[in-house]
């Protein structure tokens, strides 16, 4: 890790869930939408520069850690190497499918 932290990577999944979680918001609510999205793209940035600040998916164990600052949703990741791998995002009060993205 250098001084910038690590590599942001994100899988095709974190994006379409992203994305459509930000497209169901920005039909009401553009700005709002705007800032969800910042709120997000800050936390995974922070979360690069520091990976192991963020609590351990309590149901994938030590493995992943999920991103909670950028509320209403969970944003998981893994640190695979140099890289921070975004693996799904998902709204705070959906269930948690681990089988979803392993």
């Amino acid at each position: 890790m250098g001084v910038d932290g690590l590599r942001i990577h994100w899988s095709r999944l974190a994006e379409e869930s992203l994305d459509r979680l930000l497209r169901y918001i920005e039909a009401e609510n553009p700005e709002a939408a705007k800032r969800l999205w910042r709120r997000v793209i800050d936390a995974v940035g922070h979360a690069a520069e520091f990976p192991e600040m963020a609590p351990c998916v309590s149901e994938l164990g030590r493995t992943y850690r999920e991103i909670l600052t950028a509320r209403p949703f969970r944003v998981v990741y893994q640190v695979e190497g140099d890289v921070l791998r975004v693996v799904t995002v998902l709204r705070q009060e959906q269930d948690f499918d681990p089988e979803r993205f392993l």
